[in-house]
Formats: structure tokens, sequence, C-alpha cells
């Protein structure tokens, strides 16, 4: 799962391929000063009163940390920091790169490298050597469980110190304990939470088609078809019910902005990601197993107790390839949808070239700036509005609303339907200390404490969240003042001990095969070169034995 995405240039291309892979974890570290002045958990009279416990650091106290955040993500995240670097004197300098699973994931394929004080300056080609020692951040921010353990076992990890075991223990579940910790020892404390089962859509769009939110799985399938036949390539089509006019002169005249032969599609797809390339039809496999299978055949699926390819996830894909990959169902078809980004998509449900985007509730990150979140069902003014930066214009068909319902499935007869959940989780990087009492960057052992205790508790979770776009899990976190309604939403259900979750299974699973080979094989399936059965079966064969 990944909650953002957008492209980073690769500055250390021309290095040998781990130490450029551990280069781009610190390379062009700068901090960064977004302006902002959150201070939720101080008195008026002394905003540092209730940062005293952390203590005071001298000048020049510095603290790394990388991040899969780019954009306002990533800004947001430095300005829930600013209070904090303003009282205890730490410098946190966060570095966002798009490639920080791929650069972990080489770090385990090629350990140590980089960190021999007898190599070599230059490598083979003759390229300088970035310098040993100092090539590692101290701190990490890695969405996947999976690798999280992965790491751990290569003994690339510090144990969390007690006081952010004593924070995570106090403020979440003990679920999203179990999911940062290997063999009993708690490696990765949550920050962020994300409820991936969301159906982002346009409340004015599908008023002016006379369109419904669905409440069960057969009439979301309903509601594509119908959709996919009111906006054929003909035209001759229109919405049974008395709006159908109204919305194909919306949707024509947004046509016309796009080109003449543009379709409106029940779906968006956007699948690009570089070498993440793929998660985005891991998370629908996922919903529609869970949807359609219930939690049962999730829970044997994605822990491996049947394999990757059995029946009840071959049927879930297929159910995904009914809804996305038929004619006419997605812009461009499935081909296409591999070449979309992420943010991509986001502005073509925003531009009304489809009706309906899956992604988890801290997508508004991606929306277009000027998008307008509302309640389901709500009106344009009634909601928050995106800052994300573009240049994509907004058409009549949506007004540039926007809200978002839960994937309609099995019900549980207690709590509703389950959901699929994913985090964002704080690491110590162990490889690469330079000297003992260091953090991996040779930062002060006790400022990093001070980081991770601070970015693990209660009050970073309150600051975070005020600033908008993420959920949170933490139970201390008072979501009555958040800003948008679906992140508020799903940090009611996060918090609920009567919500019925699981976490993203190719996100739990071995990194090799959940965010590589999963990945892999479904954009070959998407692509059409695979279908159901064969892109899980070439899944099932990176398994580990």
């Amino acid at each position: 799962m990944r909650s953002s995405r957008t492209a980073l240039h690769r500055t250390a291309a021309h290095l040998a391929p781990a130490a450029a892979a551990l280069l781009l974890l610190t390379g062009g570290l700068t901090a960064c000063s977004t302006g902002h002045d959150v201070d939720p958990t101080a008195s008026s009279t002394d905003p540092c009163a209730a940062l005293a416990g952390y203590g005071t650091f001298p000048d020049g106290t510095t603290v790394t940390i990388a991040t899969a955040f780019t954009g306002t993500e990533a800004e947001r995240f430095d300005a829930s920091l600013e209070q904090f670097e303003e009282c205890t004197g730490i410098d946190v300098v966060q570095n966002g790169s798009d490639d920080l699973e791929a650069v972990l994931r080489q770090t385990l394929e090629e350990p140590g490298a980089g960190d021999d004080p007898e190599a070599d300056p230059a490598d083979a080609t003759g390229a300088e050597q970035p310098p040993t020692g100092t090539l590692l951040p101290d701190l990490a921010v890695v969405p996947q469980p999976g690798l999280v353990s992965d790491l751990a076992r290569a003994d690339a990890l510090v144990g969390m110190p007690d006081s952010v075991g004593a924070n995570v223990e106090l403020g979440w579940d003990r679920s999203w304990m179990e999911a940062g910790s290997v063999d009993g020892v708690l490696y990765a404390a949550p920050l962020m939470a994300s409820v991936k089962s969301f159906v982002w859509y346009s409340p004015v769009a599908f008023a002016q088609a006379g369109y419904e939110v669905p409440t069960t799985w057969d009439e979301l399938v309903a509601l594509t078809a119908r959709i996919a036949a009111d906006n054929a390539a003909d035209g001759d089509s229109t919405s049974a019910d008395g709006d159908g006019e109204k919305a194909e002169d919306a949707q024509d005249s947004s046509a016309e902005e796009r080109g003449t032969d543009a379709v409106v599609t029940p779906w968006c797809l956007g699948a690009s990601d570089g070498d993440s390339t793929g998660w985005v039809v891991s998370d629908w496999l996922e919903d529609a197993l869970l949807a359609t299978g219930g939690v049962g055949a999730y829970d044997a699926w994605a822990g491996h107790a049947v394999a990757l390819d059995d029946a009840s996830a071959v049927g879930a894909l297929d159910a995904v390839g009914d809804l996305l990959l038929a004619d006419g169902h997605v812009p461009g078809g499935g081909v296409q949808a591999v070449n979309t980004t992420v943010e991509e998509a986001g502005a073509q449900l925003l531009d009304g070239s489809c009706y309906m985007l899956h992604a988890s509730s801290g997508y508004e990150n991606l929306l277009p700036e000027g998008a307008e979140v509302v309640a389901v069902g709500g009106a344009a003014g009634s909601g928050t509005a995106a800052t994300q930066a573009t240049a994509t214009p907004t058409y009549a068909v949506t007004g540039g609303v926007v809200s978002a319902f839960l994937v309609p499935g099995v019900a549980d007869d207690d709590a509703g339907a389950p959901v699929i959940v994913g985090g964002d989780f704080l690491v110590q990087l162990s490889a690469g200390a330079s000297a003992a009492g260091e953090g991996a960057g040779g930062a002060d052992a006790d400022a990093v404490a001070a980081v991770m205790t601070y970015l693990s508790s209660a009050e970073w979770a309150q600051a975070r969240v005020d600033l908008g776009g993420v959920a949170t899990a933490n139970r201390s976190v008072d979501a009555s003042r958040m800003r948008s309604d679906v992140a508020r939403r799903a940090t009611v259900l996060l918090q609920s001990r009567q919500s019925v979750i699981r976490f993203d299974a190719s996100d739990s699973m071995p990194s090799g095969v959940g965010t590589d080979a999963l990945w892999g094989a479904l954009t070959q399936w998407t692509r059409g070169e695979l279908d159901s059965k064969e892109a899980l079966a070439q899944a099932e064969a990176a398994w580990p034995q």
C-alpha cells in the first residue's frame, strides 16, 4: 500500500547500486520550513512547557529521517515538527523519496554495502563512492510491516525504546503493536493510518446522473454496468430516471473540453508508480477478496494458509477484471492504466473522465488543487479544499466536489463490513552507526530517542491530523477537530474497538513477494498479458520455501 506517490529523479544513478541506493536516503537533506504555526499541546503563555520533558539540545543537533512523503504530505510532516524543533533545538531533517521502499529492499540484497572502511573509494567504473559511515539516516518511515519484518530479521533495525512502546500501548490497539513487532520485540511504531477500502466519487456528478451510492457488492457491479451503458461511445443511452438528459448535457460539455471522442467511464485507474507499479491493483484485489469472500477467505490468503493462486483469490481478481477491464470501464483500458499515475487518475476523476476511483482515505493529499472534500452526498461549499498544486482544470460534471464511500461487501452481524487498513511505521536503522551512542547517521542517541518518542506521542498525532490529509488509529486523538469528512470518518472507524479491520495483505507479506512479485504479476495482468490464475501463480512461485 502506498498513501502517495510522485516521481523522484535519481541523483545517484551513476554510483554503484547499493551505494547509490543508500545515498538516496540522505542525499540533499535540508531542513524544510513551511510557515505553519502548529502548537496543539502547549499553553498560550509558554508554548514549550508541554515539550520540556524531551529536553534541550545544543545548536547543530540534527536527526535525519527518510520517508516516502512528497509534496503536500511532506510539507505537512515537516510542519508537524516545527514546535518540537523550536523547543528542543533538534533539527529534524526529512528526505522524502518515492523510492524509499526499493532502496531499503536493496540494502537487504546487498548487506553492508558502502560500510567497509577498507573499501576502495571508487567502484569498478571509477565513480566516487560516498563517505563510509554517513550513508544511512537515523530513522525511516516504512509503510509496510512485511518490510519491517525483513529488515529486523536482517539486523538492520534497532528495537524501539521503552518510551515509544509505552506511547504505542497507550494510544493504539494491540494489533498495531503486533504489526510492528518481530519475535516479541517492537521494531516499528505506528505513526499514521489509513482506511484503504474507500471509493472516491463526486456527489455532484452522481446527483446529475441519478446514481446512488451502492450498499452491496452486487449494487456496485450493477452501478458499474449502468454507468458504462449510460456513457457508451454512441451517446444514445440516458439514465433510467428523469435526470439522464441533464447528466448527458454536463458530460457532453466536459467531453468537449477533453476532446470529442472522450467517453466517460465508470472507473479511473492509475497503476503507474515506477518500481512500485502494481500496488493499486493489489489494493483492488484485496478489497474484492474481503468484500466477496469475507474475513475467513481473506485471512487464509493473507496468511498463506492457502496458496496465492487459490480459487478464492482467482475469483476475486476475475471480479476486479469485470469491474475495471471490460471495454469502456477505465479511460484507455488496462494498457493505458499501467501508464497512468495515481495523481493523474485523481485529475481524471475531477475533470469528469470517470465516476469512481478506488483509493485510501489519505488520497485527498493527491487531489488536484481546489478539489473540495465533502460528506457522502454533500454539496459544494460544505467541505475542505485540497491544496495539492496542479494545473488540471475542473469541469462542470463534478463541480470540483468529491467524497468517498466504503467498498460494500460481506457485512459482519455486529460490526458492519470489514475494511482493509494500512499505516506508516517509524523505525530506527542500525547499519552504518559510526560510533557507540550515535544513530545510524551519527546523531546524538538521546536526540534520536526524543524524536522517536515525540513522533509516537498523542501530542504529535493530534498536531499532524490537525494539519489535514491523514487519519489515525490513535485513540487519544480528538477526531472531531479534523476538517476533512473522509479523514474524520476513517479515524472514527480506526479508533473504534467494534470495527473489523484487516491489514493490507501485500504489505504484510515477505517484501520479495507482496511488494515485488505480486505487484509485477498484477501489472502484467492489467496489461492483459496474464490471466488471473497465471498472475497469482507467478506470485505464489516467489514465496520463500
